[in-house]
């Protein structure tokens, strides 16, 4: 499951493209392929960790909040993605729930916390779940199995300080 997981994660989803700190510091150094360096090295100090930030639509500041890729390393639980059940995983991954409420649907006012009608700020954003919920329930174990089997790192949005220990 784990092997599966880790082909899904890595070969075919490139979940590190988003929840990475972003291009500067997904590969290595002397491993980065756009800087046509060989072999390729994925970065292990921010493989999975999070921290890459999106602009969902560009318009004034403060307007929209800053939307962030999440830390998916297991925390010191040993869970994946900071101590999720599979339960609460599978939710996420076919209901797209943000299961942290990180940007709510303004009720007033846009201030930059929230996400202004018609967004749902219920649901993840960039994430890609309308696509990842047609998924066997077999593959999204497998990749919840790779996730809960990575090394934990600390930081990534929200998280608590000594995540992993």
């Amino acid at each position: 499951m784990v092997g599966l997981g880790s082909y899904i994660v890595n070969a075919v989803g490139d979940c590190n493209g988003c929840h990475s700190a972003g291009p500067a510091t997904e590969f290595a150094m002397g491993g980065n392929p756009y800087f046509n360096q060989k072999p390729t090295k994925v970065n292990p100090n921010t493989y999975l960790g999070g921290g890459r930030h999106f602009v969902l639509i560009p318009g004034p500041p403060g307007m929209f909040p800053d939307i962030i890729s999440r830390n998916l390393t297991p925390d010191k639980t040993g869970r994946a993605e900071g101590g999720n059940t599979f339960a609460q995983f599978e939710a996420i991954m076919r209901t797209g729930i943000d299961t942290d409420n990180m940007h709510p649907t303004c009720t007033g006012a846009p201030d930059g916390k929230c996400l202004p009608p018609p967004f749902d700020g219920s649901l993840l954003q960039v994430m890609p779940w309308p696509i990842h919920q047609n998924m066997t329930d077999h593959d999204l174990r497998a990749i919840y199995e790779y996730l809960s089997a990575i090394p934990c790192l600390e930081g990534g949005p929200g998280e608590p300080a000594n995540r992993c220990k």
